[in-house]
């Protein structure tokens, strides 16, 4: 990854905003505003009442596409403002342009659904993914960045039929990353109740079935 001493611009537009040290995480999709003089970020909140626990000083991590390649930054909250939601961000020190860093993961191609969740675990909504890469761990999945609330828990369900099974699996995991590329594609990590978790061993027993092929994909 690459780091660069480069300031977002205006046109960067979109910034989808994690936060991790809040009580619960959120995932927020902002809209870029403008520039202050020290080069902190003005950026839009949605209305909603979940935002009301961010506070000055809470950290965070954003990400942006610019040109086709994915920049991420870390700041602070310096200001918000409630009429209307809008939220001052502290200059980033350093801007990292993404590389792609490979391992091997199982490729797939398979529709799939996802359930988002609230900061009070209410369902937002269902909507259909395409699931482009899945491992016993965790899976990336596609999904129109227009159809995703524009505020979220890091919580989510998935549920798919993997190659083979007769039957649905469902899966609870966490948000791990985004890539607000022209789809948002979003990187989850698994969370089972057990290793007898029924999504659990179905997904280890795909993993080691031979039925998807060993590929190198974007971390």
């Amino acid at each position: 990854m690459n780091t660069s001493n480069s300031y977002l611009a205006i046109g960067s537009n979109t910034i989808w905003l994690t936060f991790f040290s809040t009580p619960e995480k959120f995932l927020i999709q902002t809209y870029l505003l403008g520039l202050g003089a020290d080069h902190s970020l003005l950026c839009a909140l949605p209305n909603d009442p979940a935002l009301l626990k961010l506070k000055c000083g809470t950290s965070c991590k954003g990400r942006s596409c610019i040109d086709g390649d994915i920049y991420e930054f870390k700041t602070v909250i310096q200001e918000t403002l409630t009429l209307p939601p809008i939220i001052r961000l502290a200059a980033p020190q350093n801007v990292s342009r993404q590389h792609p860093r490979t391992f091997p993961r199982l490729t797939v191609n398979m529709t799939g659904a996802v359930r988002p969740l609230s900061d009070k675990g209410r369902i937002l909504a269902v909507l259909p993914v395409q699931l482009c890469n899945l491992s016993p761990t965790g899976c990336q999945f596609r999904v129109s960045p227009s159809a995703w609330p524009l505020v979220s828990s890091a919580h989510l369900h998935i549920s798919c039929r993997l190659p083979g099974f007769d039957h649905f699996s469902k899966f609870s995991a966490s948000i791990e990353w985004v890539d607000p590329t022209t789809e948002l594609v979003i990187g989850t990590k698994f969370s089972f109740s057990s290793l007898q978790d029924p999504a659990n061993r179905d997904v280890m027993e795909w993993f080691t079935s031979q039925q998807a092929s060993l590929i190198n994909t974007t971390a």
